[in-house]
């Protein structure tokens, strides 16, 4: 008895790079088309490449155990009369709430403009 052939992965072969397209050499000057729909292709083709997930970007933050073992707690507790949610739905509602109320008391109750993940300062705050 001999060892069974070894699977090929569906992975064998491939790059995790994309190589860039190779440009045919200019023979002669083609009649330059208007730059508008090629613009307009651009985004179209941009966003077609971008995976789209079922789940919203994750966000993770620190927090004492004991906190968030009180949080399982309140969500456990009050399923029955809130409604079935989960750990996510209820962090993101208290803290939409908080950001509501943040709004309407420094911003006239208009969103803050957004600021990408990187755009808060990074490192452990001083005095801590």
């Amino acid at each position: 008895m001999g060892r069974p052939a070894p699977r090929k992965s569906s992975l064998a072969g491939s790059t995790p790079v994309t190589p860039p397209p190779a440009e045919p050499a200019p023979t002669a000057p083609a009649p330059q088309a208007p730059a508008a729909p090629a613009a307009e292709e651009r985004p179209a083709a941009a966003a077609s490449e971008k995976k789209k997930s079922k789940y919203p970007p994750k966000v993770s933050f620190y927090q004492d155990p004991a906190d968030t073992a009180r949080v399982r707690g309140a969500i456990l507790h009050t399923q029955v009369t809130e409604g079935p949610r989960s750990l996510s739905d209820f962090i993101n509602s208290a803290v939409m709430a908080e950001v509501q109320r943040l709004e309407a008391k420094y911003n006239g109750g208009q969103p803050f403009p957004g600021v990408g993940a990187r755009g808060l300062p990074q490192g452990r705050p001083m005095g801590r």
